[in-house]
């Protein structure tokens, strides 16, 4: 009997992707949704804090394989990421996506401890140079920097095949590893 907790990516329906975590806790489940908080400013001017989603149509489930299988039965989960690099069965079915535990908080982190806005890059970049960040709200996360035209900086998480996250720093908050 497998009794291993792994994190899985649920796939859900366009915007409802914090009401469906919400009921997947609701239902004794660990599920998590990659989101930011972030400032808003309406056209009245009035401000507010407001979770953004990173990662659109996607709850993150930490659970075990037979949760997973109760899980995907469930009227709101549309169905459950398959690794499309991984070896297909002899029925031509892939294996269900699991999202290593490092990466996942590597990822947390990376959303929960910065004060800068991180988008998500749906395709992996290649790999860069490997460092550690030294200061500032990051600092101690271990990742790559990619350098683009414009001569910015960004810190990249891959999280596996479902691609990057990505946020603007400063080169000079990192030192190689």
């Amino acid at each position: 009997m497998e009794l291993s907790e792994y994190w899985f990516v649920a796939i859900v329906a366009t915007n409802s992707e914090k009401a469906c975590r919400d009921r997947l806790v609701a239902l004794g489940h660990e599920a998590w949704v990659a989101s930011q908080q972030e400032m808003r400013v309406w056209r009245n001017g009035r401000r507010s804090t407001v979770e953004r989603v990173v990662i659109p149509l996607m709850v993150f489930v930490h659970a075990t394989e037979q949760e997973r299988r109760d899980i995907v039965n469930l009227p709101f989960i549309k169905y459950f990421l398959t690794d499309k690099a991984g070896r297909a069965n002899d029925f031509g079915v892939h294996p269900v996506a699991v999202i290593p535990q490092r990466e996942m908080e590597k990822l947390q982190f990376m959303l929960y401890q910065n004060d800068q806005p991180v988008t998500f890059l749906s395709r992996p970049l290649k790999a860069g140079d490997n460092v550690r960040v030294v200061r500032g709200s990051l600092r101690g996360l271990e990742a790559q920097v990619t350098r683009y035209r414009d001569g910015d900086t960004y810190l990249v998480v891959n999280v596996g095949m479902l691609g990057c996250a990505m946020v603007r720093i400063a080169l000079s908050d990192v030192e190689p590893l």
